[in-house]
């Protein structure tokens, strides 16, 4: 595959994002898009992601170094496959749900109520 060049420049008034591609020694071309072109091409790209990794073993999340949202909005409910629906508004990536069987969700509450019982700034940990 060529290398690529990619370049991302938002605007000053914060409602266009400039994007250019080039192959290496040819002449970017900038593509302006709006908030809402953006979100819709960054979930079609989330969703080619999707179709890419499926299938392939997924690695386990201890010990890897994740991308955290503080004070994120957050909303459940309970999901039709016995368990919870658990929706975060990430700011990369909007509206964000994780259907969660009930034995998961069971494992998380203890675990939460673990580290709620540790006193306050503790450094926590999976259990």
């Amino acid at each position: 595959m060529a290398k690529m060049r990619l370049g991302i420049k938002v605007s000053e008034d914060r409602q266009s994002v400039a994007i250019e591609f080039a192959a290496a020694g040819q002449a970017p071309s900038p593509i302006v898009l709006d908030l809402d072109q953006l979100s819709s091409l960054i979930k079609v790209l989330g969703q080619t992601r999707h179709r890419m990794v499926e299938g392939l073993p997924m690695p386990p999340l201890e010990g890897q170094t994740v991308a955290t949202v503080n004070r994120p909005r957050w909303y459940i409910q309970v999901a039709q496959l016995d368990g919870s629906v658990l929706a975060f508004d990430h700011p990369a990536f909007g509206a964000v749900g994780f259907a969660i069987p009930r034995q998961e969700v069971a494992a998380m509450v203890r675990i939460l109520n673990n580290h709620l019982s540790m006193p306050s700034g503790h450094p926590t940990t999976r259990n």
